[in-house]
């Protein structure tokens, strides 16, 4: 059957994951509820995938943004935070990356860390060439780094936002996204001794991540955690080796693309600001930092909440007039 012919599947129809993670959110946080519109689904052909993207379609919007998860989550996971920017009058797209979601990939255990560049790259492209409003990418966890690489890559945004920033190759930040952390200096030289044996091998991101750390509530972690579309899926051991060989496109003092605004989780167990702070403080383009207090990596607390909204906010409006 190709990939046209597959049929399409839902989250409204079908995925009972993100269902089970909207219930364990705080009541102002879950779809549907006071100025949390539910998105519509579309569907992107990029290269060889069908990438799923939530969406909150404003044609008067004054900007757009484009959400991207992280090793943990999916688009819809991140739905909290398209709907409260689209309940603000923006436009916003939200893309399950290969290998999470409901985007349809034939050769899984083929995917390399590059996939996620060249899929994010399209969908900017694709979102800029519906308007000349501004855009701006908002990158959560890893896909922080991501917004970051694919900003340098396509030039397209007019603002960067990010929880934080994680670079694979320091040695830091590889021991604090690891499950464990005497995992961190065996999961290079194992990933990497053999790839010809190893690169096929499927890795559930369970057992690779600390995903008991990605919500400050352990049911919620537990709920993320088992949802096959988000962080209970499995990836080959490529995409990891290649994601931990990987380098930002450019060094952070050379970013040169457009203002950046990094709202890290005050409580995060996961990553501490710590391992952000150095690659942030090196950037030379106009930047601001906002902790979001009593938040986890997954920033669902008030009163961090309200303040990611508020700096986001604050942030599209001034990208929008500035670019009149």
């Amino acid at each position: 059957m190709s990939r046209t012919s597959l049929p399409l599947p839902t989250y409204a129809a079908h995925e009972q994951g993100w269902r089970h993670a909207q219930e364990l959110l705080p009541q102002a946080l879950r779809l549907g509820g006071a100025g949390m519109p539910m998105p519509e689904e579309e569907w992107r052909d990029v290269g060889a995938f069908r990438v799923h993207l939530d969406c909150w379609r404003r044609p008067e919007a004054p900007a757009s943004v484009v959400v991207v998860h992280g090793g943990g989550g999916n688009g819809r996971l991140l739905s909290p935070f398209g709907a409260m920017l689209a309940g603000l009058g923006y436009e916003v797209v939200a893309p399950d990356l290969p290998g999470y979601g409901l985007t349809r990939v034939e050769h899984k255990r083929a995917l390399v860390y590059e996939d996620w560049r060249d899929t994010l790259s399209a969908v900017l492209q694709a979102e800029a060439g519906r308007s000349k409003r501004p855009l701006v990418v908002f990158g959560a966890s890893m896909g922080g780094m991501l917004a970051y690489d694919v900003t340098v890559r396509t030039r397209i945004p007019a603002g960067l936002v990010a929880t934080c920033f994680l670079s694979p190759r320091d040695a830091e930040v590889r021991r604090r996204m690891v499950r464990w952390p005497w995992m961190a200096g065996l999961s290079g030289p194992m990933l990497t001794a053999l790839p010809f044996l190893t690169d096929s091998l499927p890795v559930p991101m369970r057992l690779a991540g600390n995903m008991m750390a990605i919500a400050n509530s352990a049911e919620l972690s537990r709920a993320i955690a088992k949802d096959p579309l988000a962080g209970g899926t499995w990836m080959p051991a490529r995409f990891l080796r290649t994601f931990l060989e990987s380098e930002p496109l450019v060094p952070p003092e050379s970013f040169d693309v457009c203002p950046v605004l990094m709202t890290h989780p005050a409580e995060d167990r996961w990553t501490h600001v710590s391992v952000s702070q150095p690659f942030f403080d090196q950037l030379r383009v106009p930047k601001r930092q906002v902790m979001l207090e009593n938040a986890g990596h997954f920033p669902v607390e008030e009163p961090g909440v309200s303040q990611l909204r508020d700096a986001m906010h604050d942030f599209l409006r001034e990208r929008a007039a500035s670019l009149r």
